[in-house]
């Protein structure tokens, strides 16, 4: 889906949900951005599987990620890969997810949240599950509300006029309306 939509905030609500905390032995949250680096990725998601920081010392991937797989076996453990933009590595995505398939829990997952289809598509094993704006009708009562505060603009037809060019504009987007007011 498109900035703003709501994608970090679902997984957000999803990762802190106390029936998804009951589930998992191990939960990490990790953001990607553009900064795709699979040695710092690995780097940061030992950060949350391991209390000795010993492994900071080590250079080699191989040997870092024989290490997330000590950390990980045989417990799970949701992984969140949150804002992803990079679409053309696709091996760096498959040494940096190695040892993740490699572990032997049953019910591990791998949550990711990304703008781009062809993202999702690369390392998706499931069908992505694509989140949209809001329909017209109930954007233009959330822009009202966050736009005018509890200000009555039908007082105010040009405002009003002007609020729906803006929310138009933006397309159904939350995160876009909320920050308006």
């Amino acid at each position: 889906g498109m900035g703003g939509v709501g994608k970090t905030t679902l997984a957000r609500y999803v990762y802190h949900d106390k029936r998804i905390k009951g589930h998992f032995d191990l939960q990490m949250w990790i953001c990607v951005s553009t900064n795709f680096d699979v040695v710092g990725l690995t780097l940061e998601i030992l950060e949350h599987v391991s209390e000795d920081r010993s492994y900071e010392k080590k250079c080699s991937l191989n040997k870092l990620q024989e290490i997330l797989l000590e950390n990980i076996r045989n417990k799970r453990f949701l992984l969140v890969l949150d804002d992803m933009w990079e679409d053309k590595d696709r091996s760096g995505w498959i040494k940096l997810l190695a040892p993740l398939k490699s572990s032997q829990a049953n019910g591990c997952m791998v949550l990711a949240t990304t703008r781009t289809k062809s993202v999702a598509k690369m390392i998706g094993t499931m069908d992505e599950i694509t989140l949209s704006g809001l329909d017209e009708k109930d954007f233009w009562l959330f822009f009202k509300a966050c736009a005018f505060r509890n200000d009555n603009c039908e007082h105010h037809p040009s405002l009003q006029s002007i609020g729906k060019q803006i929310a138009k504009a933006l397309k159904g987007c939350p995160l876009a309306a909320s920050t308006v007011g």
